[in-house]
């Protein structure tokens, strides 16, 4: 019985050395976050945006045709001059739409270049003749 505590005691600090940190497990997005929108009552994305962390790019696919575009953005947290984090945009929209070409399996990918290390996120909406609708937003993951 002594022996089996002793090993215990002495594999205890081990595992706790091998589990990952809280800044691991929170930044645990696989290199990419998304967002999609939809309009109200409707069981089906009309669009969707990704943001891969690597290479910075902004993937946007609009997927339904129903009239509506689908437009992605990245935003980056930004103190005003009171040292009071907003969000502001970063890029220029990204645009999909189901009548129109893309760039690779249906969807619409825009390269951007991003200081490293900052905190961005994504911003998709729908959009039609100038009209936007159905904002949604990503979680943030450091670029």
């Amino acid at each position: 019985m002594t022996r089996a505590v002793l090993a215990a005691s002495m594999a205890a600090p081990l595992v706790l050395a091998l589990t990952p940190g809280t800044a691991s497990a929170a930044d645990g997005n696989d290199g990419y976050v998304w967002a999609c929108w939809a309009a109200p009552g409707d069981p089906i994305n009309g669009g969707c945006a990704t943001f891969y962390q690597y290479g910075e790019v902004l993937q946007v696919r609009d997927m339904q045709a129903d009239g509506w575009g689908t437009r992605g953005q990245i935003q980056k947290l930004e103190p005003d001059s009171s040292g009071v984090q907003h969000w502001v945009n970063h890029s220029s929209n990204c645009f999909d739409d189901t009548s129109q070409g893309n760039s690779g399996n249906g969807a619409t990918a825009c390269n951007y270049s991003l200081p490293d290390g900052i905190v961005v996120r994504v911003h998709v909406w729908a959009s039609r003749n100038g009209e936007t609708r159905y904002h949604n937003y990503s979680p943030e993951i450091r670029a």
